[in-house]
């Protein structure tokens, strides 16, 4: 069950594809196929093709889009596990297409991009890498077993108790007499990027998670979701929230 902790609020505000048949030529024997969807500009109908090499980890990643009518064109991905595509409808003229893959590291970090895709070109619109860069949180520790959360873009705060955690890292933290020690949180970087249906509109919205940690990566205090939505050119966050657990 998740328990969430309001955070703030901004104002920047099963359909069947029946998919053409077109045969890809792979230049490498061990590259395989690994996803085909249909995709639209308007009405011209299209596919992108998800391929790389490996069973597993999935190296030399690529998504190869062709419209009828028009010359094929190719998007370098990042290697990684389980990768996958699909298009949602994000609220814009055309569907567009989210890609993921998994790094398979420690934190479980993935790597999350959404593209417009045109009958001759393409247009990044979400990279989590780049979201990660540019909108950031803090963190520190008050006494008494609180921790303050910081939006760097709006400058909004939330006090948090976080008692919650393992009494043996509590105890590095905190004194008896309630004050800081000198350990602080650390906001990572975004770890997970999911689409939510918004039921209410059938529209679908973007939602980033950070993980926050103290001492050790282990220690987990939780998470800073934001919940993003497509403006028309780009995706802008409307909502964030801290989740003790997921």
């Amino acid at each position: 069950m998740r328990k969430f902790i309001a955070f703030m609020l901004t104002t920047a505000t099963a359909i069947l594809f029946s998919v053409p048949q077109i045969a890809f030529a792979y230049a490498n024997e061990s590259e395989r196929e690994i996803k085909t969807v249909a995709v639209y500009d308007g009405k011209n109908e299209g596919v992108a093709v998800l391929s790389g090499s490996g069973e597993n980890y999935v190296t030399d990643a690529l998504l190869t889009v062709k419209f009828d009518g028009f010359t094929p064109y190719t998007i370098t991905l990042c290697d990684g596990y389980s990768q996958y595509i699909e298009t949602f409808d994000f609220g814009g003229e055309d569907k567009f297409l989210f890609y993921s893959s998994q790094t398979g590291g420690s934190g479980g970090y993935g790597s999350y991009r959404i593209y417009r895709l045109q009958t001759d070109s393409y247009e990044l619109l979400y990279d989590d890498s780049y979201n990660s860069e540019t909108v950031t949180f803090g963190a520190v520790f008050l006494p008494d077993g609180f921790m303050e959360l910081r939006d760097g873009s709006s400058g909004s705060v939330l006090s948090v108790y976080v008692g919650y955690m393992d009494k043996t890292f509590y105890n590095q933290i905190f004194a008896p007499d309630g004050s800081v020690k000198g350990e602080q949180p650390y906001v990572n970087a975004i770890s997970f990027v999911s689409p939510s249906l918004n039921s209410s509109s059938g529209i679908y919205r973007l939602l980033t998670y950070r993980s926050v940690v103290a001492v050790a990566e282990v220690n987990r205090l939780g998470y800073i979701v934001e919940t993003l939505d497509f403006d028309g050119k780009t995706f802008a966050p409307t909502f964030t929230e801290f989740s003790i657990a997921l």
